[in-house]
């Protein structure tokens, strides 16, 4: 059976299912396409995160308490995006796994259906990648789809990798009262952050406890039994032994079996993994009727937390492709305690793209009140200012981060400069104190002594005294 609609959604994530109610409610017809289980398994890697770091401090609970925190807030996750709500919006729902089938008309084909559709939109989940390393793929290593498998919390664990997800899961264990190592092949945690950044993020780590082996070059790893556990051999001869292995390295996105290579779309590659989906600044892929949003985008060290990209793509599909993403302006968010959230330029960034016309203005949480008052001023809040006053990039590592890096967004988008910020009435509170220290520390550097600000202003009041004394 042949079925016309305006769109057809190629899901398997929240952003997926975002993308038909979207195009339900301004009338379009479409087919959400979307394997069994795939959103679930996404939406509980976030929760499990989520859970992880608020359960384990400042007394950790117990670990069955937990699991039932995670079932809790599972069931009432994103209710506007459930599948009944999306049937009886008018979403058609193939609960499948799909291809695309270019012959004879471009379409999307089912085992029991074949969807025709004018413009087509990818958004499918993300798997953890299995490097190769010897004996990996061999042994009962764990993920965080699997982690609540265990019946008990372990006394010891080794997370392998730097991604968002394995940097967030290694503080939680760790203050949850696992001995927790967190082994990388990389030098840095964070390789696209300014590299004080990428320390103060290793900081919270070894603070909690975190054991980190940066650079580490594996050799192999081994998994005789349950008593044994795991054994990782070093390039240096070095030996690991932990009773668990969590596999935490970056994602991939779930791309096999969709017949990509058939429609002249290349997926980007690295090292023999699928990386990311290459899309142009209109979120098209290299078939013009295709276009594409989501995890599958790639290109940051963690998911971005504005989901702008879903709208974009969507309209771009089902009406005229003109609209285009801002990449540099969305927000992205490492979920540490306390977390730490990022938008536009870093300062290496904006010191090789504007030179002196930027201007690092940086305040730690401890100088606001309402940072003591809540008994946490760990962090900073550092912003990148033009000269002009425009934020070019935020940086906010503290309590509230991904509230804060919210506001900072919008005044990014609405192109409100930094001395106007102080104005706005609906501040939250803790940046409601920040934003004075900042716009004061901003204007302390523009009016120092040797700037024509300063200078000027001497120059006047120099000729107002010899007047007066004249």
């Amino acid at each position: 059976m042949t079925v016309d609609y305006d769109g057809v959604i190629l899901g398997g994530t929240v952003q997926g299912r975002e993308a038909a109610a979207l195009a339900a409610r301004e009338g379009a017809r479409v087919a959400l396409v979307e394997p069994p289980g795939a959103v679930d398994r996404q939406i509980r890697r976030q929760i499990l995160l989520m859970a992880l770091a608020q359960g384990g401090t400042p007394s950790p609970l117990p670990w069955e308490s937990l699991k039932h925190r995670v079932k809790a807030l599972e069931a009432v996750a994103y209710p506007h995006l459930g599948l009944d709500w999306l049937a009886t919006s008018g979403v058609d729902l193939v609960l499948e796994a799909g291809q695309f089938s270019p012959r004879p008309r471009l379409a999307v084909t089912t085992a029991t259906r074949r969807l025709r559709s004018r413009g087509y939109l990818l958004a499918p989940g993300t798997e953890v990648t299995v490097p190769a390393i010897p004996g990996l793929a061999a042994t009962p290593y764990l993920t965080l789809d699997t982690l609540l498998e265990l019946e008990t919390l372990p006394e010891a664990a080794i997370v392998l990798g730097r991604s968002s997800g394995a940097i967030a899961l290694a503080q939680a264990l760790a203050q949850w009262g696992t001995r927790t190592t967190l082994v990388s092949q990389d030098d840095t945690l964070l390789p696209t952050e300014d590299p004080d950044i990428s320390a103060f993020i290793a900081g919270l780590l070894e603070a909690a406890g975190v054991t980190l082996r940066l650079g580490t070059q594996l050799g192999a790893i081994d998994y005789r039994d349950s008593q044994e556990g795991f054994k990782l051999s070093l390039a240096d001869g070095d030996v690991l032994t932990s009773p668990v292995l969590i596999l935490a390295t970056a994602p991939h996105p779930t791309l096999e079996g969709l017949n990509l290579t058939s429609l002249g779309v290349q997926p980007r590659v690295a090292q023999g993994v699928t990386i990311a989906l290459p899309v142009n600044g209109r979120l098209a892929t290299d078939h013009p009727r295709v276009f594409a949003c989501g995890p599958a985008l790639g290109g940051y060290w963690a998911e971005a937390t504005d989901h702008q990209d879903v709208a974009i793509a969507l309209r771009n599909a089902l009406y005229l492709p003109v609209r285009k993403i801002a990449w540099m302006h969305r927000p992205a968010l490492l979920s540490t305690t306390p977390g730490y959230a990022r938008i536009g330029l870093t300062v290496t960034q904006a010191q090789r793209w504007y030179a002196s016309e930027a201007t690092v203005v940086q305040v730690p949480f401890g100088a606001v009140l309402q940072s003591h008052r809540l008994g946490d001023i760990t962090g900073f809040c550092r912003w990148i200012v033009h000269r002009n006053g425009q934020l070019l990039g935020a940086h906010i590592c503290g309590p509230g981060a991904e509230e804060l890096i919210q506001t900072v967004t919008l005044a990014i988008h609405q192109r409100i400069p930094l001395q106007r910020l102080e104005r706005l009435p609906t501040l939250p509170p803790s940046l409601g104190a920040m934003v004075p220290c900042l716009v004061e520390a901003w204007q302390r550097q523009r009016w120092q002594p040797g700037t024509w600000r300063r200078d000027w202003a001497e120059n006047w009041f120099n000729w107002q005294r010899t007047r007066r004394q004249q």
